[in-house]
């Protein structure tokens, strides 16, 4: 019987039957097989990476240097606040923002405005306005231009001798909770006569998300890089917020059409809670109900562009859902008022839900504000001849 062919070791650089070279096949003794890729490609992967990078920095940089020249702020959460060990965050005493389209400054005390005095002067009526971002007035071209300033300065032209002012207590983020207790620590020493409520859109937020939890994927992308991407760009959010409409429409299963009773309920008995508040210190209390720019069934057509802001701060609501949750939040409003015997100013009803008021889906634009200022200082005048403004019929 023959013997067997000797077995021979390809030399190096010699092309095994297979194809592939000995060098760039795995070898467990010898680490991890070789990059085979051509150098021209990896060249290519390199360059197109480095092209894809620098136009999203540059894109970035071009939002940024946009914001920074309209509003004063190069960043996506102005640098106007500070941690309160209580309420989580206020406006930071004497911050600031100057662009072409915007001013904004926090006085000494830590509300939006100019300076006004602690003690409050003789003959001055002290309006107190207590809400979140709806009242603090982020997209009013100026202090002067947001509903609070406005309705102290309507009320004060057709006063003659009396004088009003303004205290902006509104911080963005606010529950009706922490409004209650910034009303309590920080503004009832400024000894207002008159409260004014503007709180519906971040109570009705907060109860969405504990009534429908996110999905647990989301929720980990969310806390994670994501969340961190969101905080710091500004064109991740410029490109989240108008892409609202399609991401609506096409994961509409996603969203629900209803709130359970439980929040609504929560919400009206923090109202209560604010009633008794301000009838203890005397203090006149005037409600409003959150206005919209969605919502008009006039014009369905226009309702998912005009809502995208709220469709996306609210992601597990559906435009239906959200309709309802609005018009029962405001409805709670409407009873309190009517149960107590409180002035009501239905933003909601007075308002039209048109764009040509609103900056997004419930922040006023400059015409909003005039509006809603207006509004309020209406049913102010017609009721300051009375003995009290607002003590209720209890």
């Amino acid at each position: 019987m023959p013997a067997a062919p000797p077995v021979t070791k390809p030399a190096s650089g010699t092309v095994a039957e297979d194809g592939v070279r000995p060098e760039a096949t795995r070898n467990p003794l010898r680490g991890a097989a070789r990059d085979v890729t051509p150098p021209r490609v990896r060249h290519k992967t390199r360059t197109t990476i480095l092209c894809v990078c620098a136009l999203l920095i540059a894109a970035e940089g071009a939002v940024r240097w946009r914001a920074w020249y309209r509003h004063g702020t190069a960043g996506p959460v102005a640098d106007l606040f500070e941690r309160d060990p209580v309420l989580g965050r206020r406006p930071r005493p004497g911050s600031s923002l100057s662009g072409k389209d915007r001013t904004l400054t926090v006085n000494r005390w830590g509300f939006r405005g100019g300076e006004i005095p602690k003690v409050k002067p003789d003959g001055l009526v002290r309006i107190a306005a207590v809400g979140g971002s709806t009242t603090f007035g982020v997209e009013a071209s100026s202090d002067e231009a947001v509903w609070v300033a406005k309705t102290a300065a309507l009320l004060t032209e057709r006063a003659g001798a009396a004088e009003y002012d303004a205290i902006n207590a509104g911080v963005p983020g606010y529950l009706l909770t922490s409004s209650i207790q910034h009303l309590e620590e920080n503004v009832l020493e400024f000894d207002p006569d008159i409260v004014i409520l503007y709180s519906v859109a971040v109570d009705l937020a907060a109860h969405a998300r504990r009534q429908f939890p996110p999905h647990r994927s989301s929720a980990r992308a969310e806390t994670g890089l994501t969340a961190l991407a969101y905080e710091n760009s500004l064109l991740l959010n410029l490109i989240r917020v108008n892409t609202t409409t399609l991401r609506t429409t096409q994961l509409h299963q996603r969203r629900h059409d209803r709130l359970d009773r439980r929040g609504i309920d929560e919400y009206a008995g923090r109202l209560e809670k604010l009633i008794a508040l301000c009838r203890k210190h005397d203090i006149d209390l005037v409600l409003c109900t959150c206005a919209r720019a969605f919502g008009d069934e006039e014009a369905p057509s226009s309702q998912y562009d005009l809502a995208q802001s709220a469709l996306a701060y609210n992601p597990t609501l559906s435009l239906a859902g959200l309709n309802d949750a609005y018009d029962r939040y405001n409805g709670t409003v409407r009873r309190m008022a009517e149960t107590h015997g409180l002035p009501l100013v239905d933003l909601d009803l007075l308002l039209p839900k048109r764009g040509a008021y609103f900056a997004d889906a419930i922040h006023f634009n400059d015409a909003g504000h005039g509006l809603a200022a207006q509004l309020i200082a209406d049913l102010i005048a017609q009721r300051t001849d009375q003995p009290r403004l607002a003590r209720g019929t209890d």
